[in-house]
């Protein structure tokens, strides 16, 4: 089954997910537990109290949220938080980023990490900014509090963690120590719009786990993940997961496996791990996928692991069939809209090449460079290999 499928299969309504995320990942959103905050009428302890609310979002590590404007502050949710995701009234540290008309509402929960909702509609309304967020996710007032010193570092702060969430596996793939099981669930794992990042969603009947780290990847069936109570927890879910990652299907001309053009780096990087200096070792062969500006951007494989519902792939044979003579080429051999050594250099490159995403190429000029490229790689008669990529650079 395919991503979008799964995606589309799962994906719950926005109200639903909202009021149910926290839920699922086994806690509960708490008011923040600031020592401060029982002296918040007076203006330093105020100002103590919003320093330790900035202090807390930068310890999670919160990349996956910036660059942008915020608006951040020690208070009770609005009407629309409270409906949006069913918000105690009491005061608390909120973080909340624009969306659309209204803003995302991040709430730090009990365990000292913020909380935030799927990112589908907004949760609360448009609010007046006094912060930013930079492209890493850290969090400055526009105005710093004076005579304030920075928030103590949590217990839990010190393992591996982004977003708030721990990354619970050393390189070896053992649970950190100090780290523990608590329940035990099995079924399969995917990615869908509540994923965290740089974690993968898994399901089991209707009760899905957003927050789940695989320990390996792309994970196979059998496969261990451990899947957290939340933001800041220590304890996990112990996940046996049934089917596995990086499926054996070839789209053409839009990617392999779960890895398309176009698709966002942190997908890629949830199931086959971080982008490595020589491409991912995937069935015997090195997997080489570019990104730019934080999406795939080129995809090079020669494993036949990977095939297309008719079987096609590396291996195959491809006919060269009649010739068309055109103004520039006297025999020009075509199929399925690639026209066969269209691009040379001292020499042709012996392979099939189609420029644009019609049904037929464009001139492989460097006048088209800008434009999606297509190659098939043949070596004595079959296909050893593909490269896709969303423009060329030779």
């Amino acid at each position: 089954m395919s991503r979008r499928t799964v995606v589309s299969a799962v994906k719950a309504s926005t109200a639903t997910s909202l009021r149910t995320a926290a839920w699922r990942s086994g806690f509960c959103l708490l008011g923040a537990l600031l020592p401060l905050a029982s002296a918040c009428g007076h203006h330093s302890s105020r100002s103590q109290t919003l320093r330790t609310c900035v202090d807390r979002w930068n310890q999670g590590h919160m990349v996956g949220w910036g660059p942008g404007p915020a608006n951040v502050a020690f208070r009770r949710p609005n009407a629309k938080e409270r409906s949006s995701i069913e918000l105690s009234s009491s005061r608390q540290c909120i973080v909340a980023t624009p969306a659309g008309d209204g803003t995302w509402t991040c709430v730090l929960s009990s365990t000292g990490a913020y909380w935030c909702p799927p990112l589908h509609e907004a949760t609360g309304p448009r609010l007046p900014e006094n912060a930013t967020l930079d492209r890493r996710g850290v969090l400055e007032l526009d105005s710093p509090p004076k005579g304030t010193h920075p928030a103590p570092r949590l217990a839990w702060q010190r393992y591996p963690r982004v977003d708030g969430y721990i990354h619970p596996w050393t390189s070896s793939g053992k649970l950190r120590p100090g780290l523990r099981f608590k329940r035990a669930g099995r079924g399969r794992c995917f990615l869908a719009a509540e994923t965290v990042r740089s974690a993968v969603s898994c399901l089991a009947g209707v009760s899905r786990s957003d927050a789940c780290f695989p320990q390996r990847r792309p994970w196979h069936r059998g496969d261990l993940a451990a899947c957290s109570f939340g933001p800041g927890s220590t304890t996990f879910t112990r996940w046996v997961i049934t089917i596995g990652a990086d499926p054996p299907i070839f789209v053409p001309w839009s990617g392999f496996g779960d890895i398309s053009l176009g698709s966002y780096k942190v997908e890629v990087e949830a199931e086959y791990g971080p982008e490595p200096r020589y491409g991912y070792r995937l069935h015997g062969t090195r997997v080489f996928v570019a990104f730019d500006r934080g999406r795939v951007s080129a995809i090079r494989f020669s494993t036949p692991y990977y095939r297309t519902k008719s079987g096609f792939g590396v291996g195959s044979r491809i006919p060269l069939g009649p010739c068309h003579r055109t103004r520039t080429n006297r025999c020009e051999h075509r199929w399925h809209g690639f026209v066969w050594n269209a691009w040379v250099r001292e020499k042709p490159c012996s392979c099939w090449v189609k420029v644009g995403p019609g049904r037929r190429s464009l001139p492989a000029t460097v006048d088209n460079f800008l434009k999606p490229w297509f190659f098939i790689d043949v070596r004595r008669g079959r296909v050893s290999g593909f490269y896709l990529a969303l423009k060329f650079v030779d």
